[in-house]
């Protein structure tokens, strides 16, 4: 005999009736989600060109080991060199943190605005200028004759340093740190070192101040990978229980 079905149960059963609160309240978290997204996407485009990460460390420490290594000990022309070439370590090692950790998950190109743009040009043509000027007083003052190999070394440097500054310095930090190595550079070649004065002061500065943003933006970089794509780690381990289980 059929009986007929309690009213009370019937409702609670009832599938719920979409109003037009809760569509607005889906478009919103729909758009908040992908604000979120969008912003994530964005720091996560940050180190394809301006964010260092370990780099600017490795950067900051080399700016201070070039400077305390010039000012402590003397030094041979092998060594001369090997500091000379400090600066290229580090754009390496920016070139290849980038391709095989930084954007390991996918390349994203960042967005350079036109404020961010012209600044940079601004540096870079600040740069270029003071290069020129070092380049023309120093061939008026010695001539082509007078040129040495430590000179011409050092001038070598001098005129890289405008391109290095646009190709790879797209940071205030990067720019500070990577004039700071390249000014070393040039010294260190032509047989000479910075002092324990203002200057000297400046390249421990940019040191330190390279160092710190580089474990900052590693921390970040952390924290909006495992927003974007999880922890690799977590994933990894769950996935040796789940097989240890199973193998139970």
């Amino acid at each position: 005999m059929n009986t007929p079905a309690d009213p009370i149960i019937n409702s609670q059963q009832r599938a719920p009736i979409d109003t037009p609160d809760n569509a607005v309240h889906d478009q919103a978290t729909a758009h908040r989600n992908s604000m979120d997204l969008a912003d994530l996407t964005r720091r996560y485009a940050r180190y394809s060109r301006s964010a260092g990460g370990i780099a600017a460390i490795i950067g900051g420490v080399l700016c201070i080991a070039m400077f305390v290594l010039g000012l402590t000990i003397e030094l041979s022309p092998t060594l001369r060199l090997m500091l000379a070439c400090a600066p290229l370590l580090w754009i390496v090692s920016k070139e290849v943190l980038t391709l095989t950790y930084y954007q390991r998950f996918g390349r994203v190109e960042q967005r350079i605005s036109d404020k961010e743009r012209r600044a940079h040009l601004g540096f870079t043509l600040f740069i270029a200028l003071v290069s020129l000027i070092i380049l023309v007083t120093v061939l008026v003052k010695h001539g082509l004759e007078g040129l040495t190999w430590p000179l011409m070394g050092s001038l070598g440097v001098t005129v890289f340093m405008p391109f290095a500054v646009w190709r790879w310095m797209w940071s205030n930090s990067d720019f500070i740190v990577g004039v700071s190595m390249l000014c070393q550079s040039a010294v260190i070649l032509n047989g000479s070192h910075y002092s324990l004065n203002f200057l000297g002061y400046y390249m421990l500065g940019a040191g330190v101040l390279s160092i710190v943003m580089g474990i900052k933006e590693h921390l970040e970089y952390q924290r909006i990978s495992a927003k974007l794509f999880g922890s690799p780690t977590s994933n990894d381990g769950s996935a040796e229980s789940s097989k240890s289980k199973s193998n139970e």
